[in-house]
């Protein structure tokens, strides 16, 4: 790219695009409203954590969280200087959004200077899971961010550029980061990136120099500081749900998510990747093509390959699947885009192209159309979160319950109501919502049942999160209840 008489710093240029980033996403952290089971069940931790002071181990409505605390940490110290609000929930999310953001920048600036920084960002940011998931109160951006965070400070001390140490401890730091994320996952998953690619190399004894003792140590203060901690507060339980159900289950597909290998097909993240990363994931094509030509893969093609294959291959062996799972691979295709455009750029012919303030035009033609795909895909990410939470809110509902239960009236939920159900409205009522069977005894207690039944006093009127406000003991027999509990509310 051409220079002119004024041009910032590199450092300045990344913190711009990390600021782009987190003003596009202030208006998406108010609306619309946390009404969904996802963000619901993050923000029930979150509350806790603000109103209990339970920082170790804090609990959702009673029971214990699936995720470690990074997140809630994060969202409960903003809490504490700004107030609880939808948007302090979501705001860890926009910051890994940045964060991601921004090692992709400065990756892309180690790589192939800062042409392919910005073409990278530029794909990054034409990606709709990237905003839905920077949008949206769930730990996976956070994850997300640590994971990229600890692969681009070990490649930057591998390929021995500039202050290679301060590079290595952010590779540390940012592994711990990813376990206090999710979980023992945020050490494999990017670890499974640096073997792929230390044994792609035929360097396998790099990882005997990338190791540090003061290093491990600090991670281990860090993250096994807490699962002890936690184990203190939690006990076998906490094992059972954080380790076991939430890790090993997960991905073997045992007990509750027994069901998942029949549910998802086995190459559904292929195929994840195949739609959602369009058009961006046609630099692996291209990449493919090359390979089989016999083009050799530089060290920073063999970087990033071993990046995003041995995170796709990962979540392919796992019994449990979601688009959202591929995130942590989204920075690694953005910067094979933002190569091989920079690649395309560079041989377009010099002569003959008309200049304008000293930018080529086909460059700034191009820039135009990678802004139209930025905005396309923010304002898409928009919109269909406004489609899915027109579909299956249960916030109005939740405001007609308040206007029928007395604050100091008991209101349970029944016990077929489904644990999503039960955690949206929990955040929605502020009420702590505790499972009962529904009987006839005159108390006059309110419940939340399935379906709709005769003699509801509320009902949320959705087909997929059809949920009804009735009262026991109020003209006992009520029928309502007894259809009720024919539909396995008993």
């Amino acid at each position: 790219m051409s220079r002119g008489t004024w041009q910032l710093t590199p450092w300045t240029e990344l913190a711009l695009a990390m600021v782009l980033v987190f003003a596009a996403l202030l208006w998406p952290l108010h609306r619309p409203s946390i009404d969904l089971h996802g963000e619901a069940r993050e923000a029930l931790v979150v509350r806790s954590i603000v109103r209990t002071g339970s920082w170790v181990l804090p609990r959702r409505n009673g029971e214990l969280p699936s995720k470690p605390p990074l997140f809630h940490w994060m969202a409960a110290s903003a809490a504490h200087v700004v107030g609880l609000s939808d948007a302090v929930i979501r705001l860890p999310s926009a910051l890994g959004a940045a964060i991601v953001t921004g090692a992709t920048f400065g990756l892309g600036m180690v790589i192939g200077g800062r042409l392919m920084a910005w073409l990278a960002t530029a794909a990054l940011l034409g990606m709709l899971t990237f905003w839905q998931t920077a949008s949206e109160a769930r730990v996976d951006m956070i994850f997300a961010a640590a994971t990229t965070v600890a692969l681009a400070g070990f490649f930057v001390w591998y390929r021995g550029s500039e202050s290679p140490g301060w590079a290595r401890v952010a590779s540390y730091l940012a592994f711990a980061g990813a376990v206090l994320a999710k979980g023992p996952v945020g050490l494999v998953l990017p670890g499974l990136v640096v073997l792929a690619f230390v044994v792609w190399e035929r360097r396998p004894g790099a990882l005997l120099r990338f190791w540090s003792w003061p290093l491990v140590a600090l991670v281990l203060l860090i993250d096994a500081g807490w699962y002890v901690l936690a184990y203190r507060a939690g006990g076998d339980e906490f094992l059972a749900t954080q380790i076991m159900k939430e890790n090993v289950y997960r991905f073997v597909g045992h007990g509750s998510f027994s069901g998942s290998r029949g549910r998802f097909a086995f190459l559904r993240m292929e195929r994840t990747l195949a739609t959602n990363l369009l058009p961006w994931n046609l630099a692996l094509l291209g990449a493919a093509m090359r390979g089989l030509r016999g083009e050799r893969a530089d060290q920073a093609a063999r970087f990033l390959h071993s990046w995003w294959l041995a995170i796709l291959v990962f979540f392919t062996l796992s019994s449990g699947k979601r688009p959202v799972y591929l995130v942590p691979l989204m920075p690694a295709v953005a910067l094979l885009a933002g190569r091989a455009m920079q690649r395309a750029y560079a041989n377009v012919p010099a002569d003959g192209v008309v200049s304008w303030l000293g930018v080529r035009l086909t460059l700034a033609r191009f820039a135009t159309v990678l802004a139209v795909v930025d905005v396309c895909a923010w304002g898409g990410s928009m919109l269909l979160r406004q489609h899915k939470s027109s579909l299956r809110s249960l916030g109005p509902f939740a405001a007609e319950v308040r206007a029928v239960v007395p604050a100091d009236a008991h209101l349970y939920a029944a016990m077929a109501l489904p644990v999503p159900q039960i955690l949206v409205l929990g955040y929605k009522l502020d009420r702590r919502l505790e499972r009962r069977k529904l009987e006839c005894t005159g108390a006059g207690d309110y419940f939340l049942v399935l379906e709709t039944p005769e003699g509801a006093l509320a009902s949320s009127g959705l087909k997929r999160a059809p949920v009804s406000l009735v009262r026991d003991g109020e003209r006992c027999p009520l029928p309502g209840i007894q259809a009720a509990r024919e539909r396995g509310n008993p």
